[in-house]
């Protein structure tokens, strides 16, 4: 919505705020417990799918011949503070990259803005079809770039797992390991962003809303 939209419409309180924010900016919750009719279920699915495969790879990738050193000289354990670096490399990689393909996953933002700018016209239906065939193209390329990084992460793995086979478990801890530090950063970032969106509307001030949309486009 516009911001005097907004002003007008939005009457929830912080929690909600929050709360909506924080389930749709996790791929879990956003993926099995949101509906939108604008996002097919399936393409939530397969993105699902690909950050838990690059959040993999990453961590194989980043596993480097010291943290091999590190537990050799630890008679073969890996502490957490020793594996940390690997886990916010790997969660910081594949959040950029997990980003960029969304914008060719996602284009719901697209889709609401045609239909409410749009509809006053008479060739309305002429507009969203071709809309319609960009987002094809542009779900066709993601679908093809999926597929090839996901061969690539696939070889890399497997050949990881051939080659250091007592390392396994720690590419595992590493994988979980990412996994929380980007539940903790969500957690964080959603509630600075409804904060600044909650002040925004008690305060009728559009600065708070436009940092909170700067932080929201950021992260």
């Amino acid at each position: 919505m516009d911001y005097e939209d907004i002003i007008k419409y939005d009457k929830r309180t912080y929690l909600r705020m929050y709360w909506a924010c924080l389930v749709y900016s996790q791929i879990n919750s956003g993926t099995f417990c949101t509906e939108n009719n604008l996002h097919l279920f399936v393409i939530k699915l397969s993105f699902f799918i690909f950050t838990f495969e690059i959040n993999l790879f990453f961590n194989a990738f980043f596993y480097t011949d010291e943290y091999i050193s590190d537990a050799y000289h630890n008679n073969g354990i890996l502490d957490f503070v020793s594996g940390l670096p690997k886990s916010i490399y790997s969660t910081v990689v594949s959040y950029i990259i997990s980003e960029l393909l969304q914008k060719l996953s996602n284009s719901v933002n697209v889709l609401y803005q045609v239909i409410k700018e749009k509809t006053k016209f008479k060739n309305f239906e002429g507009i969203i079809n071709i809309k319609l065939k960009k987002l094809m193209n542009k779900l066709i390329a993601y679908y093809v770039i999926i597929f090839l990084l996901e061969i690539i992460f696939l070889y890399f793995v497997s050949a990881f797992c051939a080659v250091f086979r007592y390392s396994q478990n720690y590419l595992f801890i590493g994988f979980f390991e990412s996994f929380s530090f980007d539940f903790i950063i969500s957690v964080f970032v959603c509630l600075l962003i409804s904060l600044l969106r909650y002040k925004s509307i008690q305060n009728q001030n559009q600065c708070y809303h436009r940092l909170s949309n700067i932080i929201k486009f950021i992260f």
